[in-house]
């Protein structure tokens, strides 16, 4: 179960930055029918915002049924194919969602916006402080990072060293910070994802305290060697990190 209590004090902080970011998070209600309760002004704001934009209007993007177009789109009816049975060879009808109409095209957003905002709006996340950490191989860490950054968190992601370098040059393009681009080992990896506090194992600037995250498996470890990115508004994080921000 996600721990839904409240931080009355770290609440108001993170309210204040949103309003000052003009950032507006969708309801699941609105994510689940856009067409028809997206507020007006914000399908007018969507008519000039592309996918790939930092744009917290992108938000409202969160969803199985955007338009397909790269700018400019709205609504419509669920993305997805069906395949020709002259490939599949058999009589069963097989349809495949399709995510390239999320923003960033990774369908993964949702994902990370899942497990950051019941933090955001419950004060248990707070943007003026903590860290978000995005481990993964490869979606899940591009949603959390763009996620994070639209929001204006603070993140840290975490990728195998062995993943492709279309990857990693896409984390490059999305971070603004390179000094807290570093190598982390395989324990340290496995100290954030795992919610164990072991500073002996952690790479510099401790002190790193990640409490796990319901919503996200701590079980997970990668292989020896990962990178990780992290950027003062851009970032990764299925659970808050207290480390100190630069």
């Amino acid at each position: 179960m996600i721990d839904l209590t409240v931080d009355e004090a770290k609440l108001e902080r993170a309210v204040k930055k949103a309003r000052e970011r003009n950032v507006v998070i969708p309801t699941f209600r609105q994510m689940k029918d856009p067409e028809r309760h997206t507020p007006q002004k914000i399908k007018d704001r969507l008519k000039n915002v592309g996918l790939w934009d930092v744009d917290s209007a992108n938000l409202f993007r969160i969803t199985w049924k955007n338009e397909p177009v790269k700018t400019g789109g709205l609504y419509g009816g669920v993305n997805f194919l069906e395949l020709p049975r002259a490939i599949t060879g058999v009589d069963a009808r097989i349809v495949a969602l399709v995510g390239k109409w999320f923003p960033t095209g990774a369908h993964k957003v949702g994902a990370s916006f899942g497990c950051l905002v019941p933090r955001l709006v419950t004060g248990q996340f707070d943007p003026s402080s903590h860290r978000a950490v995005w481990p993964s191989t490869g979606n899940y860490c591009r949603g959390g990072v763009a996620i994070s950054r639209i929001m204006h968190c603070h993140g840290v992601a975490i990728l195998p060293e062995g993943m492709s370098e279309e990857r990693f040059r896409w984390l490059d393009a999305w971070v603004r910070d390179p000094a807290f681009r570093r190598v982390v080992t395989e324990a340290s990896t496995r100290v954030i994802t795992g919610g164990r506090r072991r500073r002996d194992l952690i790479p510099s600037p401790p002190p790193w305290t990640s409490p796990g995250s319901a919503t996200w498996p701590s079980s997970r470890s990668w292989g020896r060697a990962s990178r990780s990115w992290g950027g003062a508004r851009s970032g990764c994080g299925a659970s808050p990190s207290k480390c100190p921000l630069p």
